[in-house]
């Protein structure tokens, strides 16, 4: 008798292991204002983050694109006020982030591509988990959201491989809203030339499929906040 409750209990216990922890479901405070007003946000990056590539980063970048996509569909307007800067890393938005009023709905990080050549995985997960507790500082009820860049026609991709791995890390880790634009991208590098101006930014083309894929999925988000 007691073999087999010892039996039982090793079964469950190995059941339990095996069954995955529910993810806490990310619930968004800030950008749902869209649904009653309108929404301050605030974007940190580098190039992508500028729209650099864009024929006209004010009306076909992806947050010009994201603007319009909302506000058709909201009826409410974003205002972004843009602190990102081409050419420069991560360090940039943690000077930036400094600069975040507490009056902030929603934070769009938008960096990492350069980082890439500079600093390994872990530190830039050091560098990441940092920047998002300081906009939590100035910020509290702010949405932040970690967006992963394209991904570019180059033999050292992999090398952004760690950084992306990172980023969806940090972004699990502190209660942040993970875009992973990468994703939407092809992966093929033959096909990848269609949505990039130079191999590396999105032309009008890319930061199209960018806005879309963002656009839907706050969409998604906003529509599940009762």
């Amino acid at each position: 008798m007691k073999k087999i409750i010892i039996f039982l209990l090793s079964a469950t216990l190995l059941l339990v292991m095996a069954t995955p922890t529910a993810t806490e479901v990310y619930t968004l405070t800030g950008i749902s204002k869209l649904k009653s007003g309108t929404v301050n946000a605030v974007i940190l990056g580098d190039s992508i983050a500028v729209s650099q590539g864009a024929s006209d980063p004010a009306t076909t970048g992806w947050n010009s694109e994201l603007k319009t996509s909302l506000s058709n569909k909201y009826s409410n307007d974003i205002v972004w006020n843009n602190k990102a800067s081409s050419g420069h890393l991560i360090d940039y938005s943690l000077t930036r982030a400094t600069e975040i009023v507490n009056t902030t709905d929603a934070v769009f990080i938008c960096t990492g591509r350069i980082d890439r050549n500079f600093d390994t995985p872990d530190q830039f997960s050091e560098k990441y988990t940092q920047l998002i507790y300081d906009i939590k500082s100035k910020a509290p009820d702010a949405d932040i959201f970690c967006i992963v860049e394209p991904p570019m026609v180059s033999s050292d991709e992999s090398l952004f491989l760690g950084i992306r791995t990172t980023i969806i890390n940090v972004s699990a880790k502190t209660g942040s809203h993970l875009l992973d634009v990468w994703s939407a991208f092809p992966q093929d590098q033959v096909t990848l030339t269609d949505y990039l101006i130079d191999g590396l930014h999105p032309n009008d083309k890319g930061y199209k499929l960018m806005s879309s894929y963002i656009f839907n999925q706050l969409v998604t988000e906003i529509n599940t906040v009762k």
